[in-house]
């Protein structure tokens, strides 16, 4: 049986180190998933009920509060070792969930189509939309941030698949159980993703030890993840053409991304008019796409990453969106959308996901937490900004899904050279000693 399931999970070549590393590391990445996926369909029900005309409001919100946290996030990571401050960062997390779990208690639910600044639970709503929002970035960079902390650039093209495993399978259950619950009140759902999220930390702790176990212990003897200013993460993406690359190329995936995200948001504010029904479907899109990802990923992330390579891998993504695209043109209808949608995030939690943190691997520690967390925090969230900007003024101009979809086609061409390219350097880098 154990030999049967270490050839089930591809683990035949990795050593025990390896394998209890990306065990609990996976396991420390099902929790986030699970918490955040308990979370994700409650704040896209609160989108669709501010309504498209109101989204812009919403990202730009999200963007500041993002790029508000990315000072503490670097002071932090000044101060502490990363043992205490992941272990921090997602403790607060977990108690303002708890907060606001019990503040949307006290106030009226929401209705479509009544928004006001002045209104306290629109006020709450907003907040708890960005606040999952940046919860989805920060945790995320978290996980993945201590996983290329540890392992090399092979290691992780072997074993970076079945780390997302563990937070598919995580986003699975969580999906299902929101999709089951999809009647039930906010707060239960809320308060139980924060427990789920302190499980977390309990997991995140028995990975650190097999992670330095893994690595002799070297690791371990940083006093602190980093030396330098806040800014630092910016003065290095600004000096380096492979970290402005990977900027880039986030920022490509942020803007088309957010067209796909205008045009189900509109779709389904237009033909799904029941809130419960909406919780439903995305809940839905959430289950099927992580059930198709963790198939991808335990079968084909890793030969993809091993023989296609790197540059091929993050080509995959772009080719699927331009697909994608063509297909929101020609018939924009809620139930064809959310079966594309389903599709895309597949190969962006199989294929982009893992091939994108394998580029950070042949990067020193300073890197990894500062450069990492900068691109993976405010440039991405730019570029949902830049998006919503985009797409709010082709909205303000009577254009319909056509126009939102054709006009992101153009830069699916640039961001899979970007990926190309990148992959390319990446190899390269590989071959040199770690600065």
């Amino acid at each position: 049986m154990r030999d049967f399931l270490l050839r089930l999970l591809r683990l035949r070549d990795a050593t025990a180190a390896e394998r209890a590393a990306t065990g609990w590391t996976a396991v420390f990445f099902f929790c986030v998933l699970c918490s955040y996926y308990l979370l994700r369909p409650l704040r896209d029900e609160v989108g669709s009920v501010f309504g498209k005309g109101n989204l812009l409001n919403l990202f730009s919100l999200t963007f500041v509060l993002i790029s508000l946290l990315n000072t503490p996030y670097m002071l932090l990571a000044n101060r502490l070792p990363p043992s205490r401050f992941i272990a921090r960062v997602l403790h607060g997390f977990a108690a303002s969930f708890v907060v606001l779990g019990i503040t949307i208690a006290c106030l009226p639910p929401l209705r479509q189509g009544v928004f006001g600044w002045d209104r306290p639970e629109c006020l709450v709503g907003a907040f708890f939309y960005s606040w999952v929002t940046a919860f989805s970035v920060c945790g995320v960079v978290l996980v993945w941030v201590h996983a290329v902390d540890y392992f090399t650039t092979q290691q992780g093209k072997r074993l970076f698949g079945l780390v997302s495993v563990g937070g598919t399978i995580g986003a699975i259950t969580a999906s299902a159980l929101a999709w089951c619950s999809s009647r039930l009140p906010l707060t239960g759902v809320i308060v139980a993703a924060a427990l789920v999220l302190e499980l977390g930390v309990l997991a995140y702790r028995r990975s650190l030890r097999a992670c330095e176990h893994m690595v002799g212990g070297a690791v371990q003897q940083a006093p602190r993840i980093a030396s330098a200013g806040v800014f630092e993460g910016l003065k290095q993406l600004v000096g380096s053409r492979y970290l402005l690359g990977i900027a880039a190329f986030v920022l490509c995936s942020a803007l088309v991304a957010t067209s796909f995200y205008y045009v189900m948001n509109g779709l389904v504010e237009e033909q799904l008019p029941e809130g419960g029904a909406r919780r439903e479907l995305f809940s839905l899109v959430n289950l099927l796409q992580n059930l198709g990802s963790l198939v991808i990923q335990i079968w084909v992330t890793r030969t993809a990453l091993l023989r296609l390579g790197i540059a091929a891998v993050l080509c995959i993504m772009p080719l699927v969106s331009l697909l994608g695209l063509s297909l929101a043109a020609v018939l924009p209808v809620v139930g064809v959308m959310a079966g594309f949608e389903v599709l895309r995030r597949m190969m962006q939690f199989a294929f982009d996901k893992p091939g994108r943190e394998v580029l950070f691997t042949p990067l020193d520690r300073e890197a990894k937490y500062k450069s990492k967390a900068f691109i993976d925090t405010v440039v991405l969230r730019s570029g949902d900004l830049l998006g919503a900007f985009l797409n709010d003024a082709l909205v303000e101009r009577g254009f319909g899904y056509r126009a939102l979809a054709l006009g992101s086609a153009p830069l699916v061409l640039g961001w899979a050279w970007l990926g190309s390219w990148l992959g390319r350097a990446c190899q390269k880098k590989e071959r040199q000693p770690k600065g």
